[in-house]
């Protein structure tokens, strides 16, 4: 009879000395998402359960999705390989106690946008923000698409707002601006999409969130927006005074401008319109910006033109529009001859007289900068080779100074690479 009990012990145990019973299957496993699609070079997340938590991971084509291997806990990334166009891969989940398989069904897609976006803020936004967009200001943000090192012409493009104080400008350019969080265009022939974007006026510093999606292929790519915010210096206006002045004996400047720059403060500026100026724009959205102010003839004393911030802050600048008591002296050029030697040469004539504002016809290979001083001054213009031009050809080129009425003639004579070689 004891024997009957040790021979039974080997399979249930007898009394409390009983021995366990061989595990039972796992509970099966699974993987989500179980269909996805991704996209050459970009890492995505698979979430598996179930099984002993000691997997393997197969992948059914191994030159698009290389996965072979072993894994612990219940998350899986993995990183497409490039593919020329839509591949399907099988993706599957085993454990090391046979329980049973999971599979994820995968298309894998060549990625057509490029990695890196653009995002160029306005030229005349304030250099003080540096490469960061201006709370008030505008930016354009361009995004390339290629395939195979193609572009992608005519590919409709989606921009979105994901987070952040700014917003897309959707109004076509001369009409009033509206803003949204999204827009779809097309890529051009060079497979370029573009848009604007501007920076909420009272935006604080920041990172703001852009997304780009070629709607076709369902690809996404992000781009961050550094906003410099709002200013934190107080409302200020240069100059604060102007005086116009006749070109005739006993008359007062008219069609004469001048520039005011606003910054700090809070933006968008409200400038006010007093009668006898005209001033444009009446809005200056971001710090560093600037108005016009043109004199109509109409002879003022102390005129104020009223500068105001989102806050409410306010600066003055006091127009003065006199008239001249002597006759305004002859518009004249000196010298009427100069000469450039090399790329790097830079030369130089006085403007004087006239109406006071000048202009210049010259061609495109001769970089020419009037630096206005006082009307008693008159003004200096600089003469230089053009960066990057194509060489003239010529020994000597005749160009052009005007005050709008008189034109004078100043001949550029070349030689050395200032003449046989782009600059």
């Amino acid at each position: 009879m004891v024997a009957m009990c040790v021979s039974l012990g080997l399979l249930s145990g007898c009394g409390s000395g009983a021995v366990s019973a061989p595990p039972g299957p796992t509970a099966p496993i699974g993987i989500t998402p179980s269909t996805a699609t991704l996209f050459s070079d970009l890492p995505s997340t698979f979430f598996v359960s179930g099984g002993n938590g000691n997997y393997i991971a197969v992948s059914s084509d191994q030159n698009a999705l290389r996965v072979s291997d072993t894994f612990t806990g219940n998350q899986l990334t993995v990183v497409p390989n490039a593919v020329a166009a839509d591949t399907p891969v099988t993706l599957t989940i085993n454990d090391t106690a046979g329980s049973r398989a999971a599979s994820a069904q995968l298309t894998i897609k060549p990625r057509t946008v490029a990695i890196v976006l653009t995002v160029t803020p306005s030229s005349t936004q304030s250099a003080s923000c540096g490469t960061a967009l201006c709370a008030g200001g505008d930016a354009q943000v361009t995004a390339v698409l290629t395939q195979n090192a193609l572009p992608l012409a005519q590919r409709p493009v989606r921009f979105e707002v994901t987070s952040g104080d700014v917003r897309i400008i959707t109004s076509a350019v001369g009409l009033p601006e509206t803003l949204d969080t999204s827009t779809t265009t097309s890529t051009d022939n060079t497979g370029t999409a573009r848009v604007r974007i501007r920076a909420l006026q009272d935006a604080p510093a920041q990172t703001a969130l852009l997304q780009v999606t070629d709607v076709q292929s369902g690809f996404i790519q992000r781009a961050s927006v550094t906003i410099a915010g709002t200013t934190g210096t107080a409302l200020a206006v240069t100059p604060k005074t102007i005086t116009f002045q006749g070109t005739a004996a006993g008359t007062c400047a008219d069609g004469i401008s001048a520039d005011v720059i606003v910054s700090g403060g809070r933006p968008p500026y409200q400038i006010s319109q007093p009668n006898d100026f005209v001033v444009t724009p009446s809005i200056v959205t971001a710090s560093g910006g600037r108005f016009t102010v043109t004199a109509t003839g109409r002879c003022a004393t102390d005129t104020l033109i009223g500068v105001v911030d989102a806050a409410g802050a306010t600066a003055t600048v006091d127009v003065s529009n006199k008239i001249s008591d002597t006759a305004v002296p002859t518009f004249d050029v000196q010298p009427t001859t100069v000469s450039l030697n090399s790329c790097n040469d830079l030369t130089s004539v006085l403007l004087v007289g006239g109406t006071g504002t000048y202009f210049v016809a010259a061609p495109s290979y001769l970089a020419i900068r009037i630096t206005q001083n006082t009307f008693a001054n008159g003004a200096n213009a600089t003469i230089q080779r053009t960066p990057g031009s194509d060489a003239p050809h010529n020994a000597s080129v005749v160009i052009s100074f005007s005050d709008g009425k008189t034109p004078k003639p100043v001949t550029v004579n070349l030689s050395g690479d200032a003449q046989n070689k782009p600059c």
